[in-house]
C-alpha cells in the first residue's frame, strides 16, 4: 500500500522514500557523520596540545598550531626584542641631547659645580662627544682614575683654595655669537677633531666665579664659548680673564685637554 512521504510529500511504496531518503536509517547516520565536529586543538589542554605537536614533528610535518607555550615564548622574545630596540634609540637621543633640558646659563653652571663636586662624568657631559671622548682618552692614557681624574686635572685649584672648594656662579652677561664666531668655532674644532661641524647657535657668556676654600676665596672671571650642535648645547671653551694666576692655568690646561 503506497504511503505519502512526511518530507517530501510524494508516494513510496517501500520501507523508506526512494525520493528524498526519508525513514532511511543509513542515510540519517551518514548525515551525523557528515555535520560530526572536533574539538579545535586550542581549546585542548596545554600537555595534550603539546602531545600532538611532537607527534606531527616525528612524522616530519609542520606543526599545525602553536602551542600556547610556544606562542608565550614568542610573545617573551618579542617583549625582549621592542625593549632592547627602544633602549637603543633612547641611548642614542640621550647622547645626541634631545632629552637635555640644559640652557647655556645651566650647562655653564654645571661645568663650574662639577670642578668644585670633583664629578668627572658631570664635568665631561658639558662637551660634544668628541670632546668628552679625547678626555676619557687623556685620562686613560695618563692612567687615571676616573674617580680621582678632577683632582689631577684641578690639583692648581685645590693648591690654591684647598681641598673640598666651593663655587658659586653669577652670569654676568649673555652674548650671542656672530656669523665670524660661529665660523671661527667651526674651523677650531675642525683642526682639533677633524671633523666639520654645524653649530646651529653659539654663545658668549661672560661669568664671575666665586671660589671659597679653607686656603683662600676669591672672584674669578671667565669667559665660557658654548654651542649649539645638534640638539645639544656644548661648552667649547673657557677663558679666564680676570684671577689667580693658578687658577687660570689649570683653565686652560684642562680645557684644551677636554
Amino acid at each position: 500500500m503506497p504511503k505519502i512521504c512526511k518530507s517530501c510529500g510524494k508516494e513510496y511504496t517501500g520501507e523508506f522514500c526512494e525520493h528524498c531518503g526519508y525513514g532511511n536509517p543509513n542515510l540519517k547516520i551518514k548525515a551525523a557523520k557528515k555535520y560530526e565536529t572536533k574539538i579545535p586543538e586550542r581549546f585542548l589542554p596545554l600537555d595534550e596540545q603539546e602531545r600532538l605537536a611532537k607527534e606531527r614533528l616525528a612524522q616530519g610535518k609542520k606543526p599545525k598550531n602553536k602551542t600556547v607555550k610556544q606562542k608565550r615564548n614568542q610573545k617573551i622574545l618579542l617583549i625582549i626584542l621592542v625593549i632592547a630596540v627602544a633602549g637603543i634609540i633612547l641611548f642614542v637621543l640621550y647622547n645626541q641631547g634631545m632629552f637635555s633640558q640644559n640652557e647655556p646659563d645651566e650647562l655653564v653652571n654645571q661645568y663650574f659645580t662639577s670642578i668644585s663636586e670633583m664629578d668627572y662624568k658631570k664635568y665631561n657631559s658639558c662637551f660634544s662627544s668628541d670632546l668628552a671622548s679625547a678626555n676619557n682618552e687623556a685620562v686613560r692614557s695618563q692612567g687615571l682614575d676616573k674617580n680621582k681624574a678632577m683632582e689631577t686635572l684641578y690639583s692648581d685649584y685645590i693648591n690654591v683654595f684647598g681641598k673640598g672648594f666651593k663655587s658659586t656662579v653669577k652670569i654676568d652677561e649673555t652674548l650671542d655669537m656672530d656669523k665670524g664666531g660661529i665660523i671661527e668655532q667651526e674651523m677650531d674644532y675642525q683642526n682639533q677633531f677633524g671633523k666639520s661641524i654645524d653649530i646651529k647657535e653659539g654663545k658668549i657668556i661672560k661669568t664671575t666665579v666665586k671660589f671659597e676654600g679653607s686656603k683662600s676665596t676669591e672672584d674669578v672671571k671667565f669667559e665660557v664659548y658654548v654651542a649649539k650642535i645638534g640638539a645639544k648645547w656644548c661648552i667649547l671653551n673657557v677663558k679666564e680673564t680676570d684671577g689667580t694666576q693658578s687658577a687660570s692655568q689649570t683653565t686652560t690646561t684642562s680645557t684644551n685637554a677636554g
